[in-house]
């Protein structure tokens, strides 16, 4: 008798336990104990105002320098990525509308709520201007210095025309028109925001085309057709690198569309790929990371276990696996260093810019860690961007072009070139006839 009330008492004191820690936040902050021995160190930590009992933090986003944070009740809020100083906080549409994940540039700030498109002013939240959409996007927007671009449900790209005070040549009328949405309809949809690069907007679809159009008027390009569904892009100048559900990487110069090179890894791949000075990584559907060469495509090395990419040092790799763990890798040899328990921390920032690693939990709880040793961000995508531009306007001024000269790849009609508003894929046409 007496072991029968022991053994209730220990049943009653289990649930009472399990019922406490359920009860408990599901994320913590990683202690700088647990980080220092890996060698990092907890940059900051915070909160953005949320009511847990009503909203989620639903998208997270490192974006020139920005960390912005939409939630499910209609706000953005934008921090400083580096010192965690909340610069402003903008309301958007209704609260529980489907939302995207916010971009910016070094001017504006743009982010979606159910079939709207928003324009912040950066420096001060201001909105700017607010634009209805044909149909509900299915990915985040892009932005240039000209325009904003968005994905559709439908297939569509749409565009709207950024402000600019300096427009002066422009009647009243000429403005609202040219102030109107252009469109671009190809095959298939695109699930990952449009990638800006030096003269083009590029994106890939689930048909398995990649397309290349003009930033200003949608001219296109060029379509690379890959073997599957297209993933994310991932741009490093001068290629932008892609993966598809055909176990294919492909390098592509952003020009011309060509084939740089192409790697099968054998199974699908859905995450955007990553690239840096020395490598492009891409984690198939499996599970593993595989570190290739980015000239030439060879595989340097693959390990398993891997299913995110959160963001690279330069010694060092940070990814997550099937769990949620925050996993350390060797950047030369893919060699694991170490594994921290961020199980509960569910949302891990993919960081193209820096090394900086930003985890959240979906109640508002945000923070950064970085290695000790990196007082100041070290940077990958924006710097070899700017970089690259600063080098293309040098040979610009340099070559034929100064002179009034059309470049070569400028010669003759454009194969997909067409004048209505919205503009179509010509072979999608072909197709359906």
């Amino acid at each position: 008798m007496a072991r029968s009330i022991a053994g209730l008492m220990a049943v009653a004191l289990f649930c009472a336990t399990n019922s406490a820690e359920a009860a408990r936040p599901v994320g913590k902050v990683v202690p700088q104990e647990t980080a220092q021995l890996y060698g990092l160190q907890r940059a900051w930590a915070t909160r953005i105002e949320l009511d847990p009992s009503r909203g989620r933090l639903v998208n997270l986003r490192l974006e020139s320098g920005l960390l912005l944070a939409q939630t499910d009740q209609a706000a953005i809020h934008v921090l400083d990525a580096e010192t965690r100083e909340t610069l402003w906080i903008g309301h958007i549409g209704r609260p529980g509308s489907v939302t995207s994940a916010p971009t910016a540039n070094e001017k504006y700030v743009a982010s979606t709520s159910g079939g709207e498109l928003f324009l912040f002013d950066r420096p001060t939240g201001r909105v700017l201007w607010s634009r209805k959409l044909q149909s509900v996007p299915i990915a985040g927007p892009a932005i240039s210095n000209e325009r904003v671009y968005v994905p559709l449900v439908s297939g569509m790209i749409t565009t709207f025309r950024l402000p600019d005070p300096n427009r002066k040549d422009e009647s009243p009328l000429e403005q609202k028109l040219n102030d109107n949405a252009l469109n671009y309809r190809g095959k298939g949809v695109t699930f990952s925001p449009p990638v800006v690069t030096r003269e083009n907007i590029v994106w890939g679809t689930d048909a398995g085309n990649i397309y290349a159009v003009k930033p200003d008027d949608l001219l296109a390009i060029y379509r690379f057709k890959a073997r599957g569904a297209v993933g994310g892009l991932m741009y490093r100048p001068p290629y932008v690198y892609a993966t598809s559900r055909d176990g294919y990487v492909y390098a592509l110069r952003e020009d011309k569309g060509t084939a740089r090179w192409q790697f099968s890894i054998g199974n699908p791949i859905a995450e955007t790929p990553m690239a840096t000075d020395d490598g492009v990584y891409a984690i198939p559907e499996t599970g593993g990371l595989y570190k290739l060469d980015p000239q030439t495509g060879q595989e340097l090395w693959a390990v398993p276990g891997v299913f995110q990419f959160v963001s690279a040092s330069p010694t060092r790799l940070y990814t997550a696996d099937a769990a949620g763990r925050l996993l350390i890798l060797n950047a030369k040899t893919g060699t694991r260093q170490g594994m921290i328990s961020t199980e509960g921390l569910t949302i891990k920032v993919f960081n193209r810019e820096n090394d900086r690693i930003y985890l959240a939990t979906a109640t508002g709880l945000v923070q950064c860690l970085r290695e000790i040793g990196l007082k100041q961000p070290a940077w990958h995508a924006l710097v070899a961007v700017k970089d690259a531009e600063k080098s293309e306007g040098k040979a610009k001024g340099e070559g034929e072009e100064a002179k009034g000269k059309k470049p070569a790849a400028d010669e003759g009609p454009d194969p997909f070139g067409v004048e209505d508003k919205t503009k179509d894929d010509p072979d999608d046409e072909k197709e359906d006839k």
